[in-house]
């Protein structure tokens, strides 16, 4: 729908290469007091690189040498755009429980910094402070067993954006309090029932702010928005589980209720129309897509069932699942980029260290599309993996892998990617893999 238009990219590859450093640090204090028991704590220090480039087709690349064209593709000559993100977490958990009650709190601290850097950099230097503090408690009464948690986070961002020639700087502050509540009951050793019910305000992101550029990797001119609000979601699910000697199985349904859920909408025809019309600047040719915010209500569940047959000397499993999601706004049109119902049949088999499987996954068709969202047609992927662990010695173990992915070799797409007509899943493929332990 949109070759037209928005073809400015196509003929050209975007590679990205990520780097990361990473440190963690973990530890725990055995106090033992008559309040505090102990004291579990982490720190992690994370540098993150993504570069990504443009490569020029090759066949582009005869045809200016031969033809003598000299006109340059507006980006052949930029270079590459470097992604960082400089974070530092520290955390600690307090288990203050007693002999019949289980209590912790928990405290973080995390320090985030994100620049981008080069010709098609979308977004300003953003940094955020976040703190959160956390208590969980759990108890059992009356053959249920109560799981509570409540935590608030307050998230500071600072960063800005550039419009016209001008910088607008902004600094939010957002303060959010979450709970949930989980009621279990264990009616014998079959089957279990479990209630979850929770309350999650989420504060929007630093690119939901303060992007406001190309972003090559999703194929669009992504606009933030500083004055977006706190999202709030209220959830409940009901989980039934039944695990026998041969059969298993398990069914769930969820709700998800979210006020001022933020989403990423994409320009129509007639909107970006009319921006080239008053404007000389058409993005390059990206669609154009802005944050935005709308309540929305989420309606789900799972289904599987199973069985575990003895065959061979080993264990042969068979199952099938079944899972959906529709998610509609207020206004009764769908939230875009959501996946469709999928069934999965499985089929695995283990005896000592050989393990097999193959899994068939029966993807719909998404007809439940909105505004400027293109259907996806439905497909079936077909996987297997063949494991097998080769012990040399008491303490050396080599684990071999063959797996295939696809094998029949659809054309598959998936819905909820932003590139889903120009990238779709990989085709058929075969692999090796191993690793050894010592």
């Amino acid at each position: 729908e949109h070759a037209d238009d928005h073809g400015g990219h196509e003929e050209e590859r975007i590679t990205a290469t990520t780097e990361s450093d990473i440190i963690n640090l973990s530890g725990s204090l055995n106090v033992n007091g008559s309040f505090l028991r102990n004291v579990d704590y982490h720190f992690r220090d994370t540098d993150y690189t993504l570069t990504e480039a443009h490569v020029e087709a090759e066949e582009d690349a005869h045809e200016d040498e031969h033809d003598g064209d000299h006109e340059e593709d507006e980006h052949a000559h930029e270079g590459p755009t470097i992604f960082t993100n400089d974070a530092q977490e520290f955390g600690a958990v307090f288990d203050v429980s007693t002999q019949t009650f289980t209590q912790k709190i928990a405290l973080e601290f995390v320090s985030e910094d994100v620049a981008i850097m080069g010709e098609e950099a979308f977004m300003n230097p953003a940094s955020t402070d976040e703190v959160t503090l956390g208590y969980y408690a759990s108890r059992e009464f009356g053959g249920l067993v109560f799981d509570f948690g409540i935590r608030n986070d307050w998230v500071d961002r600072s960063g800005s954006v550039s419009a016209e020639a001008e910088l607008q700087y902004f600094d939010t502050e957002e303060s959010g309090t979450s709970y949930g509540l989980q009621i279990s009951r264990q009616f014998n050793e079959t089957m279990s029932a479990t209630i979850n019910l929770a309350s999650v305000e989420r504060a929007p992101a630093a690119v939901e702010l303060f992007i406001n550029g190309p972003h090559l990797a999703t194929g669009r001119y992504e606009v933030g928005n500083p004055d977006l609000d706190t999202e709030k979601a209220n959830s409940a699910e009901l989980l039934l589980d039944y695990a026998g000697d041969t059969f298993f199985g398990s069914v769930s349904v969820f709700t998800n209720d979210i006020d001022d859920y933020i989403y990423l909408r994409d320009e129509t025809e007639a909107e970006h129309e009319e921006h080239a019309a008053e404007h000389a600047d058409d993005h390059g040719g990206l669609i154009s897509a802005s944050y935005r915010q709308q309540d929305a209500e989420f309606v789900g569940y799972e289904f599987e069932i199973g069985g575990v047959f003895p065959v061979a000397g080993g264990d042969l499993t068979l199952s099938f699942g079944l899972d959906s999601v529709s998610a509609d706004f207020s206004d009764n049109t769908n939230v875009p980029r959501i996946n469709p119902d999928r069934s999965i049949y499985t089929a695995a088999y283990s005896r000592g260290s050989l393990g097999a499987s193959l899994v068939l996954k029966d993807i719909e068709a998404q007809t439940d599309i909105a505004v400027n969202e293109e259907m996806t047609a439905g497909y079936t992927m077909l996987n297997m993996n063949i494991t097998n662990v080769f012990s040399f010695t008491n303490d050396i173990d080599l684990t071999v892998s063959v797996f295939g992915r696809n094998l029949m070799d659809e054309i598959a797409r998936n819905h909820s990617s932003f590139v889903k007509e120009e990238v779709p899943l990989p085709g058929r493929s075969y692999g090796l893999k191993f690793y050894a332990t010592f």
